[in-house]
């Protein structure tokens, strides 16, 4: 599968998680035909610190994933949770507020009141 080139100004999502400790983290999610195709993460820690630059190479590891073809629903899949369900990690805690079927692309909101829409740039 090669690559596909994403349009430069896409809708996206900007928004805050925490981890199992209450750790804050910032996310943002951009589409592209309805579909997750970009995911940054930033928290955990100082900028340089090696948690920061896991979750940075995270995000990109995710992305090109999805811009060469991966199903999100595959990607979500490998993610540890406990048997109750909750995620294990803040691995867990990011696909589970990226699950695109919450949140439009259109602009409404029907996930969390606390996801603002912005644009790439």
């Amino acid at each position: 599968m090669s690559r596909k080139e994403l349009d430069n100004r896409r809708p996206s999502y900007a928004f805050q998680i925490t981890d199992s400790s209450g750790t804050p983290y910032r996310l943002a999610v951009s589409f592209q035909n309805d579909e997750v195709k970009e995911i940054w993460v930033s928290g955990g820690g100082k900028v340089g610190t090696e948690k920061f630059d896991i979750l940075t190479e995270f995000g990109r590891l995710i992305s090109v994933a999805l811009q060469h073809g991966v199903p999100f629903e595959e990607l979500y899949s490998c993610a540890t949770y406990h048997t109750d369900g909750r995620p294990s990690t803040i691995i867990g805690e990011v696909f589970n507020a990226v699950n695109f079927k919450e949140y439009q692309s259109s602009g409404s909101n029907s996930g969390s009141n606390s996801i603002s829409k912005s644009k790439s740039v």
